[in-house]
């Protein structure tokens, strides 16, 4: 049942977006000169800021107040031995090599977090002095393995990022990629499997190949079970008479630097759950696409059918654009989703954003928020590349991106944000937990864009003697239950000048 699939060139090659040219639509937007936004053409690197120095001596904790909730962030570098209550306590193993621009997906119940393929670097096989370092796209799965709690000796014990061995008898790995998008849909299992039959579905991206073709845009559709971690192909039935099964590809054509997210859509009229994909990218200024998946009996083994759907939008749509980011909003009563959020990203020239735009997935209406911070500029800059997380049921994070520099060139950013949306008065607000930031006593990930920050699940991966620096504060018996939502960050780099594998543990807390 497998087939070769043919890697199809973009209509816009060699330009490794596929993206048409889009003038700035916001007042608040900046041009960067560099079409690409920081992974393909390096502007001058003599004009970038220099990069956040990192110590791991402390943890940096920041508060702010709005009306109705208190947020607070704290980093924890895991790769530091102050971060455990115990010196003995074995660290965790890394990815290696280093790389950026790959795609992370969790299990529903976030006690299993994968990442797959990127931009890697190592270095350079040059003896020349001051050889920049190679860099080429992988297409390897990583998973994060849990601490072994039961372990007679901290010293014997093996957690972290791990190598997924593919099976010498599996047909079918999709090929190395970037900038490519994964979703994963909502699991079929039951409550004491929540990732049963639980899917992870890629999406396109770009193999840059050899460096100076300007490589390939994918439009090729992958699916990764979660369970027995085997990747296969995706299938349409052709238009034709005799309904022959055909690989699916991306309804389109070729894309990159776009976003996927899962929703849970409630459809009343049928008195269902509807589980599907939304696809983002640059042709999306009308519409967006709906993939969803059915399994039938084939010869010997199951096929998974895609069925795209074009969903067409109204209201106030973001702008054409790519290296954006994404988040659901989902209801708390019955985690169905009511919303998917958009952040930044840039135009094909360059232009970058700080638009905010929420797509009511009820009624598919755009709507570009007004957003405002707890200060007059407190609003985060114009960027691209960065990390978008759901953390409840009105809010998301943001973490990092890349930026135009005063002076020209692109500054990795560290800066944590959260935003709160007020669907029906298409507000939004902005509360800054961490500034950009590169003092030597401060625990915090070194800036960075084409990261993965994913959400974890502490009590089930990490050792449960983490030291928190805000654990222990008083709080009477009056207060508000304090909540807290983690996530692991994992890749980056600094654009065009370093590659990070470091292991950082980012929590929100809100009361």
């Amino acid at each position: 049942m497998n087939m070769v699939l043919p890697m199809i060139s973009s209509r816009f090659s060699p330009h490794p977006w596929g993206i048409p040219s889009a003038p700035p639509t916001s007042a608040t937007a900046k041009s960067y000169s560099s079409s690409c936004c920081g992974f393909v053409c390096p502007p001058a690197l003599s004009s970038l800021a220099n990069m956040p120095s990192l110590s791991t001596s402390s943890t940096a904790t920041t508060k702010l107040h709005s009306t109705n909730k208190s947020y607070s962030a704290e980093w924890i570098d895991l790769l530091s031995h102050e971060a455990y209550s115990s010196p003995s306590t074995t660290l965790p193993m890394k990815i290696d090599p280093p790389r950026s621009g790959a795609v992370s997906f969790s299990t529903p119940s976030n006690d299993k977090i994968f990442t797959f393929a990127g931009y890697a670097e190592i270095d350079s096989a040059s003896s020349a002095p001051e050889a920049p370092p190679e860099r080429y796209a992988v297409n390897d799965l990583w998973q994060f393995v849990p601490y072994p709690e039961e372990s007679t000796s901290d010293e014997n014990a093996s957690w972290g990022w791990t190598k997924v061995l593919q099976r010498e008898d599996d047909e079918y790995i999709p090929g190395p990629r970037l900038a490519s998008a994964i979703a994963v849909l909502p699991s079929t299992g039951n409550d004491d499997n929540k990732h049963e039959n639980s899917q992870a579905v890629l999406l396109g991206g770009w193999d840059p190949q050899t460096p100076g073709t300007g490589g390939i845009i994918l439009d090729d559709v992958s699916l990764l079970d979660l369970d027995s971690l085997e990747w296969s192909r995706l299938y349409t039935t052709s238009a034709n008479d005799n309904e022959e099964e055909v690989i699916s590809t991306i309804p389109g054509g070729p894309t990159s630097r776009h976003v996927a997210v899962p929703l849970s859509i409630k459809c009343p009229e049928k008195n269902e759950i509807r589980n599907t994909i939304c696809l983002h990218n640059h042709r999306c200024e009308d519409h967006v696409l709906l993939l969803s998946t059915t399994t039938a009996d084939g010869e010997g083994e199951n096929v998974v059918f895609a069925q795209w759907e074009h969903q067409p939008t109204t209201g106030d749509a973001p702008s054409s654009r790519g290296l954006h980011c994404a988040a659901p909003l989902k209801n708390k009563r019955d985690n169905t989703s009511k919303a998917m959020v958009i952040f930044g990203g840039a135009a094909k020239d360059g232009v970058m954003s700080n638009e905010a735009c929420v797509l009511d997935v009820r009624t598919w209406r755009w709507t570009r928020l007004h957003c405002g911070g707890d200060g007059n500029d407190s609003v985060p800059s114009p960027r691209a590349g960065a990390c978008l997380c759901p953390l409840d049921e009105n809010s998301v994070v943001l973490f990092g991106g890349a930026t135009p520099g005063e002076n020209g060139g692109l500054v990795g950013l560290n800066d944590v944000w959260v935003l709160h949306v007020d669907m029906e008065g298409g507000k939004g607000k902005w509360h800054c937990l961490s500034s950009n930031q590169n003092s030597v006593g401060d625990v915090c990930p070194p800036g960075r864009n084409a990261a993965v920050l994913s959400e974890i699940d502490v009590e089930k991966l990490l050792p449960n003697n983490i030291v928190w620096k805000q654990e222990g504060v008083s709080s009477s018996a009056d207060d508000e239950k304090e909540e807290c939502v983690d996530f692991l960050l994992q890749g980056g780099w600094y654009p065009f000048r370093k590659t990070y594998n470091d292991v950082f543990l980012l929590r929100i807390s809100c009361k």
